[in-house]
């Protein structure tokens, strides 16, 4: 036994920490692998995506598809009640040329639908603003009502959501 070293009790404590932070950080990649790839995907209702299609910027537009992804981050400083739930809704549309672009929108709105639902307008004043360039290129919608970045990652989510289901 004479070239054995025994452990401090910080030596132990160290690696009993390490131990756990691994363990944790294995079961939260792993929660998250697991985890379906649209389980934050939200169906948008016909009549939202003819709300957005409204206001076009030249040529009218034909929503073909929308898919939304709550942003709990995104705040506005006007955010009031019933408006304090923000989304953003990837949507696919033609063109009155025939062809297909996509654009993502931020919505100020209320609680998440019940499972199953689809995302609804609960009134015409809800804010909608245009977040990326298409977007701002294709609808008037205006970008100053409330701030929504165009890196959240709620507007990544909804563009992997569409592309999920294109």
């Amino acid at each position: 036994m004479a070239g054995r070293k025994r452990w401090s009790w910080r030596a132990v404590v160290v690696a009993l920490t390490a131990a756990a932070a691994v363990t944790w950080l294995t079961a939260v990649v792993t929660a998250d692998i697991r985890r379906a790839p649209d389980a934050n995907c939200i169906a948008v209702d016909s009549s939202l995506m003819d709300m957005i299609a409204g206001r076009p910027a030249s040529d009218p537009l034909e929503p073909l598809e929308a898919v939304a992804v709550r942003d709990p981050w995104t705040r506005s400083k006007a955010s009031v009640s019933p408006f304090d739930n923000y989304y953003a809704i990837a949507m696919q549309f033609r063109r009155s040329d025939g062809s297909t672009s996509h654009g993502v929108w931020g919505l100020g709105g209320g609680s998440l639908p019940p499972e199953g639902q689809a995302l609804k307008v609960i009134a015409d004043s809800a804010p909608l603003v245009s977040v990326d360039q298409s977007a701002r290129q294709s609808t008037v919608w205006p970008d100053t009502e409330m701030f929504f970045p165009e890196d959240a990652n709620a507007v990544k989510e909804a563009q992997q959501c569409l592309a999920s289901r294109s």
